[in-house]
């Protein structure tokens, strides 16, 4: 079918889509059913307009890092079309953008889920505000054309249509003046996105929370549009009902919006009413966040962070949502900048919702790039990828935990979230049944290892409003080595290596599974497993030799976790003749300690010395001991030079 045949079927269906919408019954109210929370974690990118093509890569691959499962793609009609029946552009600009083409086929090789959003009026009426009917057929025949490429030959299979209609910048402005026009865009895209490719999935347009009020003359509530589009019988066009729940404080309040109090589960309410007068749906949120500028309703950085993980959890806990898209990816810029040369005001709200740092070039080594709620998004997906919302526990009304919310997850691995948004003192008591529980801050740092008592661990929550995930008997590496006196084993490239570098002797026993903590220079994953006397890290800058594997700097770690600055030590300028002296730290190591670190592999497994010796009680037993970057020596006239539990001392509360 050519175009102009594909405009004139569509303008046809049009006419009657105008009787149909107005004559549609509702569809029989149902209880609502859980829905399928198998990949919640998307993210509002829309690569191909947003980011060059030299880029694309090195974005993609953040985007898996992330753990992100779902993108939504934007596919602007005026920049891909600049004239009624004129050609599509789909491989980018001179300036390296809008390449559709590159995009799409980046996110599919990543084997990464994408969520089609086509939208806005044409280049050639722009700004004109033109009467619907003077494009409606061209915008059928642009749906018809994305949806064949993208869709029946390529890998999109959901498609939104249009954005924020009943936001008058995005909808009247636009050409969309009311809810009437948008059932009508809404049908005719119906249409032609199953003429072109009967398996798509048609998602609404996201709606807009509004908080101004009185609003604009053509800016509409949310709840309001969806009640209209109930009415008019709009809900038999779309599959997924979608919205931009964004939020004026946090997660958990209460803001004021437009006429009334809006607490996040009072409007998950009124939508139930809706879906139950107007037809079960699942439930997207295609937008959503925080910005962290320096405006009105700006938050700190981590902040963003943790209000993150703390939406996703509550928008979970209710049975339609599906998918929440975080917005956005990267932090935005100038529009007039050029794109080598970002540019942005810390003041302005739009251009800080990212959870990357604006930068040129785009380099995923750069340790500044990763703003806290990055981790947070990654700590999210690696704690709860795979899980399912088993039991909410806590909702904030308990009596006995106030303000607590409380949420476990099961499947392959048992975790629970949680948080307290009015103190920072709170500890809960968990019936987990388990051996032992292992505590993760919301940036996936290991905090605590707690063995249970009669299957019950204690748990004091972190500091106000900071989410604490908790994962019960951790599955065990039973495939090569294990060690019943720990429950955890040992495989790969940590099990060569902690037998080719002295075994239980050098590190002890496992403490814990092989996990992902962020790298504290980067911020990047980097793969650990601790010991109780040591932390073993995979590197892969060293995977040429020592099976890609170090010894972390879990000295250092133990003196900042005692409140020590090691580099505020006293250092000394000399060492007597038996003893060395390492200029890099400013202290020596003598006998009987120097032996031990010969012994023991030296720098590359003990690191340099950090303090000189000095006298300390250990257990019931005066001991001399000295830090080192990767360990700690001990000397007792009963057992001579021994290695300090680290490993032990760092997971325990």
């Amino acid at each position: 079918m050519n175009t102009r045949a594909i405009q004139r079927f569509v303008a046809l269906l049009c006419i009657w889509a105008v009787v149909a919408v107005a004559i549609a019954p509702s569809p029989a109210a149902a209880q609502l059913p859980w829905r399928d929370k198998g990949s919640p974690f998307a993210m509002a990118t829309a690569i191909a307009n947003r980011v060059r093509a030299d880029e694309i890569d090195a974005y993609v691959a953040l985007l898996r890092e992330a753990g992100v499962q779902w993108t939504r793609e934007e596919f602007f009609w005026h920049e891909i079309q600049a004239q009624p029946g004129g050609p599509l552009r789909w491989s980018g600009d001179s300036q390296g953008l809008y390449n559709y083409d590159r995009s799409i086929q980046a996110l599919d090789q990543a084997s990464i889920h994408m969520l089609g959003l086509i939208d806005y009026d044409p280049a050639w009426l722009k700004g004109q505000n033109p009467p619907l009917d003077a494009w409606i057929g061209d915008w059928g025949d642009f749906v018809y054309q994305v949806v064949a490429r993208y869709g029946r030959n390529g890998p999109i299979k959901h498609w939104q249509i249009w954005n924020e209609p009943n936001y008058e910048i995005f909808g009247a402005r636009a050409g969309v003046y009311d809810a009437e026009h948008y059932a009508h865009v809404l049908h005719v895209a119906r249409v032609a996105a199953k003429a072109a490719d009967p398996e798509a999935t048609i998602v609404l347009s996201g709606l807009a929370s509004i908080y101004d009020y009185p609003p604009s003359p053509q800016t509409y509530d949310s709840f309001d549009y969806l009640e209209r589009l109930g009415e008019l019988g709009a809900w038999a066009n779309f599959d997924i009902l979608a919205l931009h729940p964004y939020r004026a404080d946090a997660p958990e309040g209460s803001p004021w919006r437009r006429d009334r109090a809006s607490p996040f589960p009072d409007e998950m309410r009124r939508l139930d009413a809706l879906m139950l007068r107007y037809g079960a749906k699942p439930v997207w949120f295609t937008e959503v966040g925080w910005s962290t500028s320096r405006s009105r309703y700006g938050v700190s950085e981590d902040q963003q962070a943790q209000f993150l993980q703390r939406f996703y959890v509550l928008a979970l806990a209710h049975p339609s949502v599906e998918k929440i898209f975080w917005y956005d990816f990267r932090n935005d810029t100038s529009p007039d900048a050029p794109y080598d040369q970002p540019r942005y005001n810390r003041a302005e709200h739009e251009f800080h919702f990212g959870l990357l740092r604006r930068t040129y070039p785009l380099d995923p080594n750069d340790p500044t790039l990763r703003k806290p709620a990055y981790l947070a998004y990654r700590a999210l997906t690696g704690f709860l990828g795979g899980l399912q919302l088993e039991q909410t526990l806590a909702d904030g009304q308990r009596a006995d935990l106030p303000k607590t919310y409380w949420y476990r997850f099961g499947g392959a691995r048992r975790v629970d979230v949680l948080w307290n948004v009015e103190r920072a003192d709170q500890v809960v008591e968990i019936d987990c049944g388990c051996r032992e529980a292992l505590l993760y801050h919301w940036n996936g740092k290991v905090k605590f290892l707690l063995p249970a008592v009669d299957g019950r661990v204690w748990v004091k929550l972190d500091e106000q409003g900071s989410p604490l995930f908790v994962e019960f008997d951790p599955p065990a590496a039973r495939d090569e080595l294990f060690f019943a006196e720990t429950g955890h084993g040992l495989r790969g490239s940590f099990r060569a290596f902690w037998q080719a570098n002295g075994g239980l002797a050098r590190f002890g026993y496992p403490l814990t599974e092989e996990i992902s903590e962020p790298d504290p220079a980067s911020g990047r994953p980097r793969t650990v497993q601790y010991f109780e006397r040591a932390r073993l890290e995979f590197a892969p800058e060293l995977a040429a030799r020592n099976y890609g594997v170090q010894v972390g700097l879990i000295g250092e770690q133990t003196l900042r976790r005692y409140g020590i600055d090691w580099q505020a030590l006293p250092k000394v300028e000399s060492a007597p003749p038996e003893c060395r002296w390492f200029a890099a730290t400013g202290h020596s190591l003598c006998p009987p300690f120097l032996q031990t670190w010969n012994d023991l592999g030296g720098l590359a497994s003990i690191g340099y010395p950090i303090s000189e010796p000095f006298t300390e009680l250990r257990g019931a037993t005066m001991a001399t001991v000295q830090y080192f970057e990767r360990a700690r020596f001990e000397s007792t006239p009963e057992h001579g030079v021994t290695l300090g539990l680290l490993g032990r001392e760092l997971l325990t509360p």
